[in-house]
């Protein structure tokens, strides 16, 4: 899938240039599905404790969640249950690379929104950054899809979901 050099590029320094070039490797990838439900089918075998049956499935995830946080969040954990801390440790960076790769697109505002992969990316950032959602809407911005997520801080954060939109267009059509 993406070049593992420019990956292991980005997981070294998550810069926007970094994240972009293998988020544009992803986007393009026909296994690109931001709206599949898979990741949270295996949750089930996080919840069922089938630590390594999960981290068997994650071959499956690639690339479709290479970027998403929670992918990673839950790998870690899945090693850390099994003891295995480098495991652990590369889920680890793994995760802190995509929330850096993310914050490093905006500043979450609407004229700068956070370009994600897939709305569970929002939830994931706005996780990371101890905040709780109040409330969610869609918003058009000429050719972009945009989500606004009002949070419990009282402020609303940005973000852009018009490739996954698009994808999402692309099924229907198909």
């Amino acid at each position: 899938m993406a070049d593992e050099t420019a990956f292991m590029t980005f997981l070294r320094e998550p810069t926007r240039e970094n994240f972009l070039r293998i988020r544009q490797l992803v986007v393009a990838h026909p296994d690109y599905q931001p709206y599949s439900n898979d990741l949270e089918e295996a949750e089930k075998l996080l919840e069922a404790g089938d630590w390594m049956k999960f981290l068997e499935a994650g071959s499956q995830f690639i690339p479709n969640h290479l970027l998403t946080p929670r992918f990673h969040l839950m790998r870690s954990f899945a090693f850390t249950q099994l003891s295995e801390p480098e495991g652990t440790e590369i889920e680890t960076v793994m995760y802190l690379s995509c929330i850096e790769g993310i914050q490093s697109t905006g500043d979450g505002s609407e004229q700068s929104p956070w370009l994600v992969m897939r709305t569970s990316d929002e939830y994931d950032l706005l996780q990371h950054m101890g905040l709780k959602l109040v409330r969610q809407s869609l918003h058009g911005a000429g050719d972009r899809k945009l989500d606004r997520m009002e949070c419990d801080d009282g402020k609303a954060y940005w973000f852009d979901i018009t490739d996954a939109f698009r994808k999402l267009n692309e099924q229907f059509k198909n």
